[in-house]
């Protein structure tokens, strides 16, 4: 049995699912038609597909927060956080397919986890290059993002890991999310900022809080339902990955991870430095280097001490990551170019 919640997120489920078996043949044939009549795009796709990956945008991310524009990084850094968490609580909320999941016609040349409504990459992407050409305001860029946002989401769909509407879904999403961050941050953001800083912490800790329960109300929404075995059986079969989509272990990193982010940067906004890139090229490389060096240190060694499937632990693994990054190590780059460069920034 479900709950009424729960049956209202199937029965919604099942509808899209419903018109995806009847639109599937179409679908599955589109992805089958560019698979094979373009076949030499495999490579270019598979690159796009990177470009798309949520790692991806934390590098970028981290990249920009220490060597170029940390205002433009913490920002990139609290959107991307939101929309992941959207995202991977819809996908719980809908649970629909994957192409190579339903079809052994495909080529399966990529393998995901979880489910695929929405696309995670094609939201990402739309909230992530928006963010930056909304900032940038140069219609040359624009021009970039929008293609860049377009080709990841046709990689997704070529490499047979998402649905056309899947993409077109995800697509919808991140623009609106963009939307609502761009209307609220203002005001949010100075009401915040106005905060003594141990509220500003505990505001951090609310919103990650808040990040994750739309994906633990999911799962407890759909109540006993079970991914089908034809799912399950179908993706190990064609990709020969297996898959674990109801798995909280992703909310709970993107939301510790938004917790340390936040919450590193109001520390540090206590402190003036400087973007490591003001340094010059190879300063800038170093510490970035530095800076991910201690962030892998981090990461794994927090992963050796507690078992990767204790969710509490998790939080804390992305938070600490999340600190370093947000405040340590800019701390630290601050020591080490100290005389180099003559002036600090604000945030």
């Amino acid at each position: 049995m479900c709950s009424s919640n729960g049956c209202i997120f199937a029965l919604t489920g099942q509808i899209l699912f419903s018109g995806q078996v009847e639109m599937s043949e179409i679908q599955i044939e589109l992805i089958q038609t560019l698979q094979t009549e373009v076949a030499l795009l495999e490579g270019s796709m598979k690159v796009f597909s990177i470009l798309g990956h949520p790692g991806f945008f934390l590098l970028a991310i981290i990249f920009l927060y220490w060597c170029l524009n940390p205002r433009l990084g913490l920002r990139l850094a609290l959107l991307m956080g939101m929309t992941l968490g959207l995202n991977l609580a819809l996908k719980v909320a809908f649970h629909l397919p994957r192409p190579y999941w339903v079809s052994q016609d495909l080529r399966v040349l990529e393998s995901s986890q979880s489910f695929g409504f929405p696309s995670a990459h094609a939201q990402g992407s739309a909230t992530f290059w928006g963010l930056i050409a909304m900032d940038a305001r140069r219609r040359w860029f624009s021009i970039f993002a929008v293609a860049m946002v377009v080709l990841i989401g046709v990689s997704r769909v070529y490499l047979g890991v998402h649905f056309p509407v899947d993409v077109l879904a995800g697509w919808a999403i991140g623009a609106a999310v963009l939307f609502g961050f761009l209307l609220l941050e203002g005001p949010v953001g100075r009401w915040i900022v106005a905060m003594p800083l141990y509220r500003q912490v505990f505001a951090a800790f609310a919103g990650s809080v808040a990040l994750f329960m739309p994906s633990l109300l999911a799962i407890i929404a759909i109540g006993d339902w079970q991914v089908p075995i034809s799912w399950t059986a179908g993706a190990l079969e064609t990709s020969g990955v297996p898959i674990d989509p109801l798995s909280l272990h992703e909310a709970v990193m993107a939301s510790g991870f938004f917790f340390g982010f936040a919450a590193g940067a109001a520390v540090l906004r206590r402190h003036e430095w400087m973007p490591t890139a003001r340094n010059g090229f190879w300063v800038c490389l170093f510490c970035f280097i530095i800076g991910l060096v201690v962030a892998g240190v981090i990461y794994y060694g927090f992963g050796l001490l507690v078992p990767p499937d204790f969710l509490p632990a998790a939080y804390l693994q992305a938070a600490a990551v999340a600190v370093w990054v947000s405040w340590g190590a800019p701390i630290l780059f601050s020591w080490l170019t100290r005389g180099v460069g003559d002036r600090g920034i604000e945030m």
